[in-house]
């Protein structure tokens, strides 16, 4: 059928045509009204990859696309999920609340009431995302003001379980390190008494031979005492020789080789009881492998014992003291962007999107019906259904265009062409 064919057609049969438009758009109209309005309310949530209150390095500015849209997708996910929706349901107290249950479609059945209302509140939510670091969620029922109350509490309980979920591993981590820090500290302190009683054993070893001390090396004054005694010394043995033993000037000699010998003894037991005391001097360490220069003998490994001690107990404290800090924390890299409103007109229906659609399916059902009778009930309407229906050529095609123009006479009149001429 040509588009003229059609055309002839629809004139034709303009009133089944509009009959079906007028019924479709008439159905759609009346829909539209009986149809329970529903309401939308946004709230828009600006999430942020960065964490001020944070000692750690948990959470970090994320340099590519993929990451920040994977981290966006894992926020839309935690918004959406039924541990953020039980905590609207329990902060709202929509099962105590009998208008809520009614607009939300919920029942007293065999499903506790709780559980039906977290399913139908993640049914109603839509959560968005998109390239910026905005996610918005949207909630839809039949109170507009009960889409604003339930979207601002999604809001609001997706910020507290980012605080929850974000404080909760911290503190048991604080809590580990604590019980750590008991068995480290106890460790080390063991440690440090087992080097302490080694090193207080080898300060009596030293003090029995205060020459091998460096304290005795370094002290000048027992130096020269030991060069004085050496010298006098030196000088008996030369008045020995000279004089004899009971010569006034040998005797002298010998008192005061006396006299420096005590003093000399003196000094070191001075400095073998400053070195023997708890409190003394700190002995040289040889590294490990070496002698030492004290004692003559390998160092120990004690020593080492408590340096590794010391820096597990050191890192274990820097990070029960950052697990502490972060357990503590207040705040979230969330916030609420622009809280939802009470929307003023119904998301659905729409009533003009609705009649505009109801006109198009109505011109095409009436056009449809058109096509369909006029095949079922072919009619000769031009020349082209003519040939059609005899299947022969046409040889003349009689039109009413000069009858239109004024040509040909009409039925009853007669034509002015044929009558004489005056004169």
């Amino acid at each position: 059928m040509s588009l003229r064919q059609f055309l002839l057609a629809l004139r034709a049969r303009f009133g089944v045509f509009a009959v079906s438009l007028a019924a479709v758009v008439l159905a759609a109209t009346v829909a539209s009204l009986v149809m329970p309005k529903s309401y939308r309310a946004t709230v828009s949530l600006l999430v942020d990859a960065k964490d001020e209150q944070s000692m750690g390095q948990a959470l970090r500015a994320l340099g590519l696309p993929q990451e920040h849209v994977s981290y966006l997708e894992t926020q839309a996910d935690i918004l959406a999920s039924p541990k953020v929706a039980r905590r609207v349901v329990q902060q709202l107290k929509l099962a105590e609340n009998p208008a809520a249950l009614s607009t939300l479609g919920v029942t007293a059945s065999g499903v506790r009431i709780e559980d039906q209302l977290v399913d139908r509140l993640l049914h109603a939510l839509k959560v968005e995302t998109s390239q910026s670091s905005v996610v918005r969620g949207t909630f839809t029922c039949a109170d507009p003001r009960l889409a604003a109350t339930i979207a601002n509490a999604f809001a609001t309980a997706y910020v507290d379980t980012m605080l929850e979920l974000r404080v909760a591993p911290t503190r048991e981590a604080a809590a580990w390190f604590d019980v750590q820090l008991k068995g480290l500290r106890s460790s080390l302190e063991d440690a440090q008494r087992k080097l302490r009683a080694d090193q207080d054993g080898e300060r009596q070893r030293l003090a029995q031979h205060p020459d091998r001390l460096p304290q005795v090396r370094d002290d000048t004054f027992i130096q020269q005492l030991r060069a004085d005694l050496l010298h006098g010394e030196a000088k008996l043995r030369e008045l020995s020789t000279q004089y004899g033993v009971n010569h006034p000037a040998y005797q002298r000699q010998v008192s005061e080789n006396l006299a420096l010998r005590e003093r000399l003894q003196g000094e070191l037991r001075r400095v073998a009881a400053s070195v023997a005391s708890p409190g003394g001097p700190p002995l040289a360490r040889a590294a490990p492998g070496q002698s030492n220069p004290q004692t003559g003998v390998l160092e120990p490994v004690l020593q080492q014992d408590v340096e590794s001690a010391e820096r597990a107990y050191d890192t274990a404290l820097q990070h029960f003291f950052s697990s502490q800090v972060d357990s503590r924390a207040s705040q979230t890299n969330v916030a609420i962007l622009s809280p939802a409103a009470v929307p003023l007109q119904a998301y659905r229906p729409n009533i003009r999107l609705n009649l505009a659609l109801a006109l198009l399916t109505g011109l095409a059902l009436g056009g449809a019906l058109v096509a369909v009778l006029e095949r079922q009930d072919a009619r000769v309407r031009c020349a082209e259904d003519l040939a059609a229906a005899v299947q022969l050529p046409l040889l003349a095609v009689l039109t009413n265009e000069g009858r239109r123009a004024g040509l040909l006479p009409r039925p009853g009149v007669p034509d002015v062409r044929a009558l004489p001429r005056p004169g």
